[in-house]
């Protein structure tokens, strides 16, 4: 479809092309959309625009008194000026431009004929309603050349003002008013004006929509209200904008604000006879566009020069969006990691539907697997019980050799303790002869010291006797020797008397030794009884204080361990204790038997598994609780108890026991339900010993019948009889009991009897006692009459030798002397005796201290084997013990597999179950998990449901970790990074489009630029050239001088022909008419070089002559002619018809009459000549 702008294209002024290879063709600018603006439109109203307008109204409202307007100072060039111009390089050849337009001018073709009409952009009509001094005006325009003629006042004018305004040009710049409500008719409100715009052929503005007419229509208030309508060709409103109608006009290039376009009659006065060079310029550079094009042009330097700016702020708006985009992409990649884990987790969802299943699966397969265990579990259960049985019976022979063997141990006990009693005794004996021995042998040497007195004395009487034997001789014999005869018969007595005394001596030992041995027997019996008594005064007293305190035979720190056990939630299951508190005895008379018997059972705790054993142990350990066993229950409670005869009483059956588990630690361990209990020994020892012991009866307890409140312990094993002793229990009782008042009456009792057998025991003892005195005093009497003895025979002894002294003397000096001598000799004899026997009482002493020492090693051989014996009694009870512990783990263990017999039966029965309602579960679970996931899921090696579901909610966690650290939701940072993307990629490419726009414009500016001097160039040579073609129209010959360096425009014309200088004359100097000729050729010469298909002009021809005024209607007409396609209106007050001589049927005549005189209807006139 050819263009608008190629359509209004004016022809060009030469036929051939310019050295720079460019056509003169209309003046336009592209600077603006071009959606459905195929003409050259007008600038938007910028400030270049906005100057310029105000500069021409200020011009065209100057006084038309003044022919000559003073020239505005020029500003310095300024950058855009100095690129736009270029130094004028381009006008400096201005005759040679001239000679290519004449050429041009000349080779144009001649139009003959008819003038083509345009199919578009022409008024066809305009009507106006109460406006100015019209009611109503309706004017139909014919597509060429109109001619309005009139009389002044008739209204001429108000048509190319109403064109003006109605095609959105501003009042002001009709110089007819200052605004729109003066426009309205004197007595109205409101005026409307009506232009129909001729919209056919192939470049229709919007045919569809407006069809082959555009009305447009302006209505306008006095209130100063205004408003536009667009209509289509049958009245229906397309719009009402203004701007729709500015995209009409701009499509068109009607130019209604040119004030060469639409010559207003002040403004035709002014330019055809007033105009200044440089208002000259301004009309020639507005009409031509020139001004246009430049004012684009500069608006296109200031956009380059924005967009320039904006690329500096495009970069640091790429460095922060592109930050943006990729702190966005982070925050997306982080949400596909999401998507990815959320991805996975629909996987674990998957997996952990079936892994599910699996495990049912698997759980099936351990039902199926579990009956066949429990049935394995039988038969070895049945085989265990059989071997149980086996064991059970080869421990409780054991059992019976041991107690047996302890037995006889203790039985034996007696002979080795005897042994060693009586060892004691010959060793304390021998201790005592030594004893003996050591005074002898301390009396020998005071006789062995007393003979060497007397030998030296002796010896000092001989030497005195010698000495006298040399002075004196003579003394009375027979008394003396009659004294001598009496001595020595008493000397004889006391000999007799100390044979008879020593026959006696052994006597009195023996008595005394069995004296204080019998002594000693009883001193020990009541040491022991005084112990029972204490005991049971013991026992009375802790049972009357347990009335208050159950605990208080046990450790003081148990009330503790109690509270701590309550307030601990580590155990499996509670621990139960102390057993004691457990077990009520029914019959308090065994209450001292029964907690020997039971030991430090009655201390302990039962816990049900090791880690409990190992926590309670630490509680005790923090505790400082030793005496305390604990003890694991079995998992079943016993049954099938074997017991004897309901006639016999068992340990078992006397007890009331609170806890089964308790009651099993004593079967197990104590043997409770076989132990019979006999208060009289002789009728136990009837039933256990006369023949065989009733069944299941593994022993009897017997009361002592000698030790009161001691028990004995009876046992028949296979005719192994054995009788072991229980001391009584001297602690505080442990057991509860149903009759507390029963049982401390039985230990008050008790205690009155052992209190009595003590005085007794003691009042024996004390007679013992004085018995034993009285041997020992007798022996001591013994001695001190063996001492007496001897001294009274040492002083027998003496006084024979005395009385043998005397007799010496009175035989005479020399048997003095030598009785003296035989006396010595006796002394020495004397001595010599007495140290012989000093010598062979400390070889005697000597060699009893050897017995002794030897007796002592005999006692310590004794109490050693003592000793020994009771370590064998001790390993004896042990191996005893640990028999029992062995039977009593045998026989759990066969309880054990009796249970596990019946567990297993049991079990086999509920797995055969389970298996059926396992196999239901795995139905369920595959449904439920095939709705989940149809396939089944791959499940890895070695993951469990836990396993998955850890992972899965490790996912859920850093999926709930990553939305609250990303703070948003995955649509918005979605959308986030793709808008930040976007807008990362939309600021690149802008600023790769901004790049490229500036580097495009600054290419068009410079084009454009270097266009618009060609143009600039070739319109003023065609307008100078055109300005003498018309000029020669009338024989006339002038110049056009265009300084666009000084913005001046000069005429200058030579009307007479043979005027022969080169230089026309200033318009000054010309007539009316030949000045108003000269403006009309200048005026079609400008009008030649415009592209707009309008040309209006308000009276050309006021000035003019007759000869003048018919040149230039034939001039104009020849010239619109030319303008092939071109709407001409030509406003005139004079009539045409008898100076145009070319009038045709393109010519339109239109005639104007006064409102007053036409009833509101414009009538008009064509005229063919």
């Amino acid at each position: 479809m050819p263009s608008a702008t190629t359509k209004r294209s004016r022809r060009a002024a030469f036929d051939d092309e310019d050295d720079d290879g460019a056509n003169v063709v209309q003046a336009s600018s592209s600077l603006r959309s071009q959606a459905h603006r195929k003409k050259a439109r007008i600038s938007n109203g910028t400030s270049a625009t906005k100057s310029a307008r105000t500069s021409r109204q200020e011009s065209s409202s100057g006084s038309e008194e003044d022919e000559v307007m003073q020239d505005p100072e020029e500003p310095s060039a300024t950058q855009y000026e100095t690129l736009r111009d270029a130094g004028f390089r381009h006008l400096e050849h201005t005759d040679m431009d001239d000679q290519r337009a004449t050429q041009r001018l000349m080779n144009r073709p001649q139009l003959l004929g008819e003038n083509q009409v345009a199919l578009n952009a022409i008024i066809e009509s305009i009507t106006c309603i109460n406006f100015m001094c019209h009611t109503r005006l309706h004017v139909e325009l014919g597509p060429l050349l109109n001619f309005i003629v009139g009389e002044n006042g008739s209204g001429k004018s108000a048509i190319l003002t109403a064109i003006t305004l109605c095609l959105g040009g501003k009042a002001s710049a009709t110089n007819r008013g200052g605004s729109l409500r003066s426009f309205v008719k004197e007595g109205q409100e409101h005026a409307n004006l009506i232009v129909k715009i001729k919209n056919q052929g192939p470049d229709a503005y919007k045919p569809h929509e407006f069809g082959e007419s555009i009305i447009i229509e302006r209505h306008f208030t006095k209130s100063g209200s205004s408003g536009f309508k667009l209509k289509s060709v049958t009245g229906r409103v397309i719009s009402s904008k203004k701007g729709d109608v500015d995209d009409v006009v701009e499509y068109y290039c009607l130019q209604v604000d040119n004030p060469l376009n639409v010559l207003s009659q002040d403004n035709a006065r002014q330019f055809l006879n007033a105009a200044s060079p440089a208002t000259k310029y301004m009309f020639f550079v507005q009409g031509t566009q020139l001004e246009q094009l430049d004012q684009d042009y500069q608006l296109l330097q200031e956009t380059l020069e924005s967009n320039e700016t904006r690329l500096l702020s495009f970069q640091e708006n790429i460095a922060y969006l592109k930050e943006k985009s990729e702190k966005a992409v982070k925050l997306r990649d982080a949400l596909s990691k999401s998507a990815e884990m959320r991805r996975q987790s629909k996987v674990l969802v998957n997996q952990m539907a079936w892994t599910q299943v699996l495990e049912q699966e698997t759980l099936l397969q351990q039902k199926e697997d579990a009956i066949l265990a429990a049935q394995e579990e039988i038969t070895r259960a049945e085989g265990i019980i059989g071997e149980k049985t086996r064991i059970l019976t080869t421990i409780d022979d054991k059992v019976g050799d041991a107690k047996k063997a302890l037995d006889r141990l203790s039985q034996e006990e007696g002979q080795f303790k005897e042994q060693e009693e009586e060892a004691k005794s010959i060793y304390d004996e021998a201790k005592t002869l030594v004893q003996e021995t050591h005074n002898q042998e301390r009396d020998i040497y005071q006789l062995l010291h007393d003979a060497d007195r007397k030998v030296k004395e002796y010896e000092n009487k001989i030497r005195q006797e010698e000495k006298r034997l040399e002075e004196v001789n003579g003394g009375a014999l027979a008394e003396k020797q009659k004294e001598l005869e009496m001595a020595k018969h008493d000397v004889e007595v006391i000999k007799e008397s100390q044979r008879s005394h020593a026959e006696s001596s052994s006597r009195l030992v023996d008595e005394r030794n069995d004296a204080v041995k019998e002594l000693q027997g009883s001193e020990e019996l009541v040491k022991q009884k005084r112990q029972d008594v204490s005991a049971a005064e013991n026992r009375l007293r802790t049972a009357s204080q347990n009335r208050s305190d159950p605990y208080d035979g046990f450790e003081r720190q148990v009330p503790q361990l109690l509270r701590l056990i309550d307030s601990d939630t580590g155990f499996a299951q509670k621990p139960i204790g102390p057993i004691g508190t457990f077990v009520q005895l029914t019959k308090p008379m065994w209450s001292s038997i029964l907690e020997k018997v039971f030991g430090g059972s009655l201390n302990g705790f039962i816990v049900g598994s090791k880690a409990d054993q190992s926590r309670l142990f630490g509680h005790m350990e923090r505790l400082g609780i030793q005496n305390c066993q604990i003890f694991i229950s079995s998992r079943a409670p016993l049954s099938n108890l074997r017991e004897p005869h309901e006639r016999f009483d068992t340990i078992l059956r006397v007890l009331k026991i609170d806890d089964p588990r308790v009651r099993d630690l004593l079967v197990i361990n104590h043997s409770v339900e076989q132990t019979i209990l006999i208060a009289d020994r002789e009728e136990g020892e009837h039933v256990m010993i006369d023949g065989r012991p009733p069944e299941n009866v593994a022993a009897c307890l017997s009361f002592h019948d000698k030790k009161r409140g001691w028990g004995l312990r009876l046992t028949n094993r296979g005719g192994n009889i054995a009788t072991s002793p229980i001391q009584p229990y001297d602690g505080k009782s442990r057991m509860k009991t149903d009759d507390v008042e029963s049982q401390i009456n039985y230990l008050q009792e008790n205690l009155e009897q052992i209190q009595a057998e003590f005085r007794q025991l003691d009042m024996s003892r004390r007679t013992l006692q004085q018995a034993a005195q009285r041997c020992f005093q007798a022996l001591n009497q013994h001695k001190k009459q063996a001492t007496n003895f001897e001294r009274d025979l040492r002083n027998a002894e003496a006084r024979i030798e005395r009385i043998e002294a005397e007799l010496d003397r009175f035989e005479g000096a020399d048997n003095k002397l030598q009785g003296y001598k035989n006396d010595l000799q006796e002394a020495q004899n004397e001595k010599d005796h007495y140290g012989n026997q000093f010598g062979e009482l400390s070889v005697q002493k000597q060699e009893k201290n050897k017995e002794v020492e030897a007796l002592k090693e005999e006692w310590k051989k004794a109490k050693f084997a003592f000793q020994g014996h009771r370590a064998e009694i001790a390993k004896a009870e042990d191996k005893v013990k640990r028999f029992e512990e062995t039977r009593r783990v045998a026989l759990v263990e066969k309880n054990q597999a009796y249970e596990t017999l019946e567990m297993a039966k049991a079990g086999k029965v509920e797995a055969e179950k389970s298996k059926q309602e396992q196999a239901e579960t795995v139905a369920r679970y595959t449904q439920e998990a095939s709705s989940i996931a149809p396939e089944r899921a791959y499940i890895p090696e070695g993951e469990t449901i836990r396993s998955i579901e850890r992972k899965f909610e490790s996912i859920k966690d850093q999926l709930k970790k990553i939305r609250n650290q990303l703070g948003a939701t995955e649509e918005e940072i979605q959308e986030r990074a793709r808008q930040s993307i976007e807008e990362y990629r939309e600021a690149k490419k802008n600023h790769k489009s901004l790049t490229s726009l500036v580097d495009e414009l600054k290419k068009a500016l410079m084009d454009r630029l270097r266009k618009w001097r060609i143009f600039q160039r070739l319109i003023s040579a065609h307008a100078r050239t055109n300005f003498n073609y018309l000029l020669s129209e009338r024989g006339f010959r002038g110049k056009l001088l265009l300084d666009h360096q000084q913005k001046l425009l000069q005429v200058q014309v030579e009307p007479d022909e043979t005027e022969k200088r080169n230089s026309g004359r200033n318009t000054k100097t010309l007539s009316g008419g030949e000045k108003s000729f000269s403006s009309i050729c200048l005026l079609l010469a400008i009008w030649d070089a415009m592209g707009s298909p309008l040309r209006c002009l308000d009276e050309f021809d006021v000035f003019m002559d007759n000869v003048n005024r018919a040149i230039s209607t034939n001039m104009l007409i020849s010239t619109a002619r030319r303008s092939v396609g071109k709407q001409f209106i030509l406003i005139t007050p004079n009539a045409i018809e008898g100076r145009a001589a070319k009038i045709d049927k393109d010519v339109k005549i239109i005639r104007q009459v006064f409102p007053f005189s036409r009833h509101h209807t414009a009538l008009g006139t064509r005229t063919n000549r």
